[in-house]
Parts: structure tokens; C-alpha cells; sequence
């Protein structure tokens, strides 16, 4: 799953997709992926939020893609109103593809429900999110859980209740997460797969603070992110050899983990 922001203020890539050439060009060099996964908001802590108005107004940069593309369309987004815009754009124009709705907020409530109800072209990442409420899923860090060793037993409770076909389950690393959260949950990726018992799997911890923090590397420079991606293609190769089931990879430099 490939990585596509369309956004001014991403922290690893705002700013850079702001005409159509560009994202041809972005999506050329992705190579082979399953997935596109696209971002109009980003949801860094120290970026505001923006209305869904704004979201899909940024979206219109990207819809005549759509009509050219094969693979899945991952819409990254924790507002309804543009998934349902986005619905909407699929049965308008026939799209046979299917539409997944990665919702950062970890709120499984009457949108998701209603969303699964569209069709088995439209499926559901749900991720694992403190916040809240779900208009407050930007401001996840302001929710860190505490060092209590207990975010097994959290993750399990959180997702066993909607182990469904059509969804998809994200840790969601680097949200309301401390650092050594995120590693537990690498470290063990496997074991939580067992324990929670579900076949559909998301992992996205490509650029992540907590990888830049353990490594010393900054994405300012162009030699020290260079080096970030391929450092998350090595921990993702020995993280995945303990996987099981179906496991979608969501990352900026796919071409980087793709087999050749």
C-alpha cells in the first residue's frame, strides 16, 4: 500500500503532490502495489484539523485518477462525510475496484456500520486510537496510554468485537502510543494476531517518530531519510516472518519492500 499525500503540511512529504504531473509521476515510481493509500489531512500532532469541506475539496486533485487505476483506493480519513462523498463517486462512475476507509479515529460506530452496508466493493481498516471522540483523532498524542505493560490486553479488547470480513485491523503504530508501545507491538506482532484471532491485518510505521527516534535519523536530510526507508524495510521483513493471515503494509517507499 502505497503512500500518496495530498496535503501542504505532512511531516515526511507536505507539499510535494500539489499538481497532477506530480502525482502521476508519484504513482510511476510506486511500481506494482495493491493499494493506493491517499491522505488530504494530515493528522501530525502539531498540525489543526480541518473541516471535510477542505478534505474533499483536496480530493478533487486526485478523483480523475480513478478511472485509470486497477487496485485498491485506501481513502485515509476520519471524517463520514467525505467517505460517503467518495461512496458516492464509486457508484457514480462504476468503479469495480474496491474503496477501503482507513479511519485513524478508532470509533466503530453508526458511519462504519452504515459504510459496510454500501457493498462488498467498500471495506473498513479500523484503527486503534485513544481519543475520544472521533473529530478529536488529530490530537491522538494528547492521549498516550501509561507504561503499565497492559497494551496487549488493551488491543484485544478493542478490536475482538468487530472481528468481521470486510474489516481490517491497524495498531496503529505511532498514535497515542508511548515509544516503547509501538516496539512491544512490533516485537510481538505475531502473538497479537493469535490472541486477538483475526486474518485481516494493517501495518503502517513507515517514517514514524518512534523509528526516527531509535535509529537518530531526521527527515530533513535526504541521506538520513534515504536511510529511515530502508531501515523500515528491514524490521518490516523480520516483523512479517512471524506474521499470519493477510497482511497489508502501508509505506511511502513500496518499491523498497516489493520482491523482485
Amino acid at each position: 500500500m502505497g503512500v500518496m499525500n495530498i496535503t501542504p503540511d505532512s511531516f515526511s512529504d507536505g507539499g510535494e503532490l500539489d499538481t497532477p504531473q506530480k502525482i502521476q509521476d508519484k504513482l510511476k515510481s510506486f511500481g506494482m502495489i495493491h493499494a493506493l493509500d491517499i491522505g488530504a489531512e494530515s493528522t501530525a500532532p502539531m498540525n489543526q484539523a480541518i473541516t471535510w469541506q477542505e478534505e474533499w475539496r483536496r480530493w478533487q486533485l486526485v478523483l480523475p485518477l480513478f478511472t485509470q487505476l486497477k487496485h485498491v483506493v485506501s481513502a485515509d480519513t476520519y471524517h463520514p462525510e467525505t467517505i460517503f462523498e467518495l461512496v458516492k463517486y464509486w457508484k457514480d462512475n462504476k468503479l469495480l475496484y474496491s474503496l477501503f476507509w482507513n479511519d485513524v479515529s478508532g470509533k466503530f460506530d453508526g458511519a462504519v456500520r452504515d459504510y459496510l452496508k454500501e457493498g462488498s466493493r467498500f471495506e473498513y481498516v479500523y484503527c486503534h486510537n485513544r481519543a475520544p471522540l472521533r473529530e478529536l483523532a488529530a490530537k491522538h498524542m494528547d492521549y498516550v496510554g501509561k507504561e503499565d505493560g497492559h497494551i496487549e490486553e488493551e488491543l484485544r479488547d478493542f478490536f475482538a468485537p468487530y472481528i468481521h470480513e470486510k474489516v481490517i485491523f491497524d495498531p496503529c503504530l505511532g498514535f497515542s502510543k508511548t515509544y516503547d508501545e509501538n516496539w512491544y507491538i512490533l516485537d510481538h506482532f505475531g502473538k497479537f494476531q493469535k490472541n486477538i484471532k483475526h486474518d485481516r491485518w494493517l501495518l503502517g510505521f513507515s517514517r514514524k517518530s518512534f523509528l526516527r527516534k531509535k535509529f537518530n535519523l531526521d527527515l530533513k536530510d535526504k541521506k538520513d531519510k534515504e536511510q529511515l526507508d530502508k531501515v523500515h524495510g528491514e524490521i518490516l521483513e523480520k516483523v512479517l516472518l512471524k506474521a499470519q493471515g493477510e497482511v497489508w503494509v502501508r509505506t511511502h517507499r513500496p518499491e523498497l519492500i516489493l520482491p523482485s
